[in-house]
């Protein structure tokens, strides 16, 4: 409608509420309306957003002072920082769930908070403004119920999905089943890397050409023997335990030697992973030392696995791999399982039964135990719950200064072990959602005591302190939650949010970097101190997260060029972590830790001599051979060019190979690594020299499993009590690499036999993970 001078009058802002314009009945213009109350069915009396409630435009025309009264809008939407709505949802269905309520409570507060105002000046409120007011407390709960459940939603089901964004299929999840085992191989397992070689189709089960046919049965009966000596030596070296161990104490080395251990332990993961107050462990060890009767079994527990875990690190100059303690170990991590879970189970719920159950975690790895089916991080998770640790202990008022500190460290602990877990795995970490408690201060044990009232001020991060590194770690936590949900979860893989999680994490991994390179000349403070070992540990475990993120693009990557910076990353990524191998330098018995580490340990902790990091490089090399290959067009510069950008990886795994060798002469029955990569490196030297791919890795793959074999009986003839101990290294060596063997006549296949259908994954794992039912492989 027009005035007469032309311009156009404004529409008078409807009074109304939603429900009431639309059914066209009279609203009495109350939150709620009379006619929503009285209606029949039920109606959510709400008002339009951008017009002003009909009680603020009272309250405004009330207002005396001569100035506007501050929109509550804006104090409502003053969010303090831990309640940030996130209004980026992906699901649309979830966003509209979500919405309309929120909406909803946003205008009624608004009201309600607007005849508060009003009224703030009277000396007494009314009764029904009495019900206002309980009603304004209980809609604010409401609404911090429904902000504290956005914030706990993992962010990437928040982020919108732009129609533009490329996505792949997950990586399919596959079961290995053998020798009566069955374990699921996630998305990060490196069985899904090898899969996309050359090497697969070069043992192909289906092949049938007759000029193979002599290599297959050669290679066959050279795996059958491998693993039967294999068994043999594993068979020699396992423990049997008693109830488990019938006098644990008496298995403790002497007080020097038990001191060198614990000191091992201490200066490796203990700054990383804090289970212990360093002084009241050591007070409760001197007393285990001057009166031992006195001393209860959970210490005891405590110490016998800092040992197991300190003889991975113990300057014994006998072996690299094999020293006094190899027999005890598995004999202490066994009998602080059977302390964990036997009859003495409901005496371990406690902070001193969470202590040993982390260190038990940690002592299976380093001793080569592997990941326990049954005690699990999830296990922890859901005993540290039980003891009530994911509460912030300032909710605990009974809790003493020095209990609250150390919940607040263990807790952190537990979720470092269960990240650790989860990525390794590649399955769901099953942390609670939520608000968390407030991570650990940064204080120096010496600082605190169970005598003390109150605890001090922390420390400025800069500052290193026996808690730094786990302080620092605890940034981080949401975000590496965030990509194990990721990576874990089944579905299409978004590349945009890969990479930006990818930019947070290496911006993550450079500030734990310049921290631990700053602190690294730091003066040693109580108990504790940072070490290069640190260093390599955290940055290795960080870049991690990089791989798992860029796993299903780096693989599609050798096809589809839009991926490139998957294995960009992929290959950045493994090629720091087996930097960190030249300083292994066997025979000579290393120095460092890290090297240390990575010969004892299991899992993740093998480091740059996993299969997980050998794979992502193997398969980067083999591409760009293929990738030279299909283009048949780079002149000579431009090829010399290309070798010389392969040289330094491929020194780096012919390094490892050696290392790998040198392992296997020390006793270690561990073989699919080396055989895994002697076929990677003869299918480059193959593709380089155009070859038969083919005829050189079956002949490679032989001469490698004849190697191991000669050296696994060397050292099975170096055991005391085996059935070779005596026999002269290298007599029935001989017989074997001329095949066959009058003592191994029962290996002998034919072509017909199922074991002669051999693939990659059998040769790796000397298991058949391709095709369960057979029972000869």
């Amino acid at each position: 409608m027009a005035n007469g001078d032309g311009s156009r009058k404004r529409r008078r802002p409807a009074q109304s509420c939603e429900q009431c314009r639309h059914r066209k009945v009279r609203c009495d213009r109350n939150i709620p309306c009379g006619p929503c109350t009285r209606a029949r069915s039920v109606l959510h009396c709400s008002y339009r957003d951008k017009s002003p409630s009909p009680i603020s435009a009272d309250v405004e025309s009330t207002d005396t002072s001569g100035t506007a009264q501050r929109p509550v809008t804006e104090t409502f939407n003053q969010t303090p920082p831990d309640r940030v709505i996130p209004t980026d949802l992906g699901d649309t269905n979830l966003q509209s769930k979500v919405d309309l309520p929120l909406r909803e409570i946003r205008h009624r507060l608004q009201s309600l908070e607007d005849r508060l105002t009003a009224l703030a000046k009277s000396a007494q409120l009314p009764r029904d403004d009495r019900r206002l007011e309980q009603a304004l407390h209980d809609l604010t709960e409401k609404t911090c119920n429904i902000e504290q459940q956005l914030t706990a939603m993992p962010r990437h089901f928040r982020t919108t999905r732009k129609d533009d964004d490329l996505t792949v299929s997950d990586i399919p999840r596959r079961l290995n089943v053998a020798a009566g085992k069955t374990k699921l191989l996630g998305p990060t397992h490196w069985i899904h890397k090898v899969d996309k070689l050359q090497i697969v189709e070069s043992f192909n089960p289906k092949e049938s050409e007759a000029p193979f046919r002599e290599l297959k049965s050669d290679l066959t009966n050279v795996v059958k023997e491998c693993r039967s000596l294999r068994k043999s030596i594993k068979s020699h070296r396992a423990v049997t335990l008693g109830d488990p161990v019938p006098d644990l104490r008496t298995t403790v080395p002497p007080q020097p030697v038990c001191d060198e251990l614990v000191q091992c332990y201490l200066g490796t993961f203990e700054p990383i992973y804090r289970v212990l107050h360093v002084p009241s462990f050591w007070e409760s060890y001197r007393i285990f030392w001057t009166e031992p009767q006195s001393s209860p079994m959970s210490f005891l527990m405590k110490l016998v696995l800092i040992l197991a875990i300190g003889t991975a690190f113990y300057p014994d100059h006998t072996s690299a791999l094999d020293n006094r303690f190899t027999r005890l170990k598995p004999k202490w991590v066994y009998a602080a399982q059977w302390w964990l879970t036997g009859p003495s189970e409901e005496t371990t719920a406690s902070l001193d039964g969470l202590q040993v159950f982390c260190l038990l975690l940690t002592a299976r790895k380093v001793c080569r135990l592997g990941p326990s089916y049954v005690l699990s991080t999830n296990s922890l998770i859901e005993m540290a719950m039980r003891l009530g640790l994911h509460i912030n202990p300032s909710k605990l008022p009974t809790l003493s200064a020095f209990e609250s500190e150390m919940r607040a460290r263990l807790w952190a602990t537990v979720r470092e072990l269960a990240l650790h877990s989860a990525v390794e795995s590649g399955l769901l970490c099953r942390l609670p959602p939520g608000p968390n408690p407030r991570p650990p201060f940064n204080l120096d044990d010496g600082d605190i005591s169970p005598d003390i009232n109150q605890l001090p001020s922390p420390k400025p991060h800069a500052q290193w302190t026996d808690t730094s590194f786990l302080s620092l770690l605890q940034c981080s936590v949401d975000l590496r939650l965030e990509v194990v949900h990721f990576v874990a979860t089944p579905g299409e893989k978004s590349y945009q949010e890969t990479l930006r999680l990818t930019a947070e994490m290496r911006q993550a991994c450079r500030k734990l970097a310049d921290f631990a390179q700053s602190c690294i000349a730091s003066p040693s403070v109580h108990g504790l101190r940072p070490t290069e070992f640190h260093k390599q540990f955290l940055d290795m475990e960080f870049r991690r997260y990089i791989m798992a993120l860029h796993a299903p693009f780096m693989v599609q990557a050798r096809k589809d060029p839009r991926f490139y910076y998957s294995r960009k990353a992929s290959l950045e990524s493994a090629i720091v972590i087996a930097s960190y191998a030249n300083s292994l330098d066997l025979p000579t018995i290393p120095a460092d830790d890290f090297s240390k580490m990575i010969l004892a340990g299991t899992g993740s902790f093998k480091g740059p001599l996993g299969l997980d990091i050998l794979s992502v490089l193997g398969l980067e090399i083999v591409t760009q051979l293929e990738e030279e290959s299909s283009e048949q067009s780079l002149l000579g510069p431009e090829e010399e060019m290309a070798k010389a950008t392969r040289a330094p990886i491929i020194r780096i795994l012919q390094h490892i190979l050696r290392q790998l060798r040198e392992i296997i002469s020390f006793g270690s029955p561990s073989l699919k690594r080396y055989i895994y990569l002697s076929a990677v490196l003869a299918q480059i030297r193959a593709m380089e020299s155009n070859q038969c791919i083919k005829r050189v890795v079956y002949k490679t793959v032989k001469h490698s499993l004849q190697e191991c074999y000669a050296l696994l009986q060397s050292s099975m003839a170096s055991m005391p009590g085996s059935a070779m101990a005596g026999v002269p290294a290298g007599t029935a060596v001989e017989t074997t690499l001329g095949l066959p063997d009058p003592t191994l006549s029962h290996f002998a296949l034919q072509p017909d036999d199922p074991a002669f259908d051999l693939d990659l994954a059998s040769l790796l794992c000397l298991e058949n993970i391709g095709d369960p039912s057979n029972p000869y492989l």
